[in-house]
């Protein structure tokens, strides 16, 4: 098949454009960001080509990027204005309120309390994680120390609990809800996500995954303008028919790139979002 091609600086000029329209320095900035967006990075850009808050953020400074984008993360998380956690690729991500719901349908949990026990059986959660997931279910809110004394002790690695802590921050069946200092250092506190945000949960029943996939790509196909499927399914580990249902909703339309070298695969993008450039 042949596909409308597309000047590669075409692209990059969409891309720039999206991120030239900020400039961060402030937490309520931050917050509008992320609202626009829908979903990024909470630092440094990453893989998917999904922006970052560093890409707009209103300083040459290394540590004052590094100071004022940890406080707001801290502030705009404990009070729900967003989410933050290890979602994409593992790597600290914010999502809007409003796109929320979405990953939260595309999870697998349907805000039941053996939710944690289908993952595990499943095979998409380790031992490790069902017993920290089980503590927390059991003592309600508890911090990042509590759980390693409890799971490691003093002298051991906390690379294990660190993992088991990732894997249940990226099923949405845990998040962070606060922060505490001590010792000269700081100390996550989780709880359940869906005792804590009980209200996602509850949109999200009525959301289908297809619905909930197509808006998600739609929302990515906004923030990079074009990306090929490979892409797509690299960053949000989805199952090839759910990749293919949700490209159908999202309305997607394939295109392919000019320039010294054509791209062989075709590449997703919403019809007219480039000449928007």
């Amino acid at each position: 098949m042949t596909h409308p091609r597309v000047r590669r600086s075409d692209l990059a000029r969409y891309r720039r454009a999206l991120l030239k329209r900020f400039v961060v320095k402030t937490e309520r900035q931050c917050r509008r960001f992320v609202e626009a967006l829908g979903f990024c990075y909470a630092f440094t850009a990453g893989p998917g080509d999904l922006p970052g808050l560093f890409d707009v953020i209103g300083t040459r400074s290394v540590d004052r990027m590094w100071s004022w984008a940890w406080q707001w993360k801290d502030e705009l998380a404990t009070r729900r204005r967003l989410f933050y956690g290890r979602i994409l690729r593992r790597k600290p991500t914010y999502i809007s309120l409003t796109y929320l719901p979405y990953f939260y349908a595309l999870s697998g949990n349907v805000g039941e309390p053996d939710d944690y026990l289908i993952a595990y059986r499943a095979g998409a959660l380790s031992a490790l994680a069902r017993e920290v997931y089980e503590e927390i279910e059991r003592a309600g809110r508890v911090n990042t120390w509590q759980l390693r004394r409890r799971f490691i002790g003093v002298r051991g690695s906390g690379s294990r609990l660190h993992r088991a802590l990732d894997e249940l921050q990226s099923r949405f069946l845990i998040a962070k809800v606060a922060e505490m200092e001590g010792r000269g250092n700081y100390s996550y506190i989780w709880d359940l996500f869906a005792r804590w945000m009980p209200e996602v949960a509850a949109q999200a029943a009525g959301i289908r995954g297809e619905e909930a996939a197509g808006a998600v790509l739609r929302g990515y196909l906004r923030i990079v303008g074009a990306a090929p499927p490979r892409q797509v399914e690299e960053l949000f580990r989805w199952p090839s028919p759910l990749i293919a249902a949700a490209a159908k909703v999202a309305g997607a339309a394939a295109i392919t790139l000019d320039g010294p070298r054509l791209e062989r695969e075709p590449l997703w993008t919403l019809p007219g979002l480039l000449r928007k450039a």
